[in-house]
């Protein structure tokens, strides 16, 4: 057992998770004049996509690790709700306010993959479906970061 692999990857699929439920919750959560665009187009669309990224990255880090503890759902939960806790959430929140949240989680994310890319990469546990992996994931990412900030950009202007 590589334990800077299963715990990097552990790690991983929690912020995943907690992104997951933190955008569902943005996604029921939103309103005002841009409700609709936020809840299906930005959100809806996030939340959806996550879901799918998670189920990918559970099944890889299972796969590379060869230990269960990387998808145990009370240790994932566990995870991603002290990841959820360095947030405020969406609810009773403005609808500004949760697009600026989700962008500071968003960013938050991406600068968690490149520190646990250099980490699996330094050590040797870098794999290249895993090196492809987590790119793939830094790039749909780097969208919903865009997404957001012009999403903020409109309450601001």
């Amino acid at each position: 057992m590589n334990n800077v692999l299963e715990g990097g990857l552990f790690a991983y699929v929690s912020y995943l998770r907690a992104m997951q439920l933190w955008f569902h919750g943005a996604h029921n959560l939103t309103k005002g004049t841009g409700f609709a665009g936020d809840h299906v187009n930005l959100y809806g669309m996030i939340y959806n996509n996550i879901h799918e990224e998670l189920d990918g990255a559970l099944e890889k880090a299972i796969g590379l690790t060869q230990s269960e503890k990387v998808a145990c759902p009370i240790g994932v939960t566990s995870s991603a709700l002290e990841v959820l806790n360095a947030f405020p959430s969406p609810s009773g929140s403005s609808a500004l306010n949760i697009a600026s949240v989700g962008l500071q989680l968003e960013l938050s994310y991406l600068s968690m993959v490149e520190e646990l890319y250099h980490t699996l990469k330094n050590s040797g546990d870098l794999t290249l479906g895993l090196d492809d992996f987590l790119m793939q994931s830094a790039n749909q990412h780097e969208e919903y970061v865009y997404l957001l900030q012009q999403r903020v950009k409109s309450d601001l202007n």
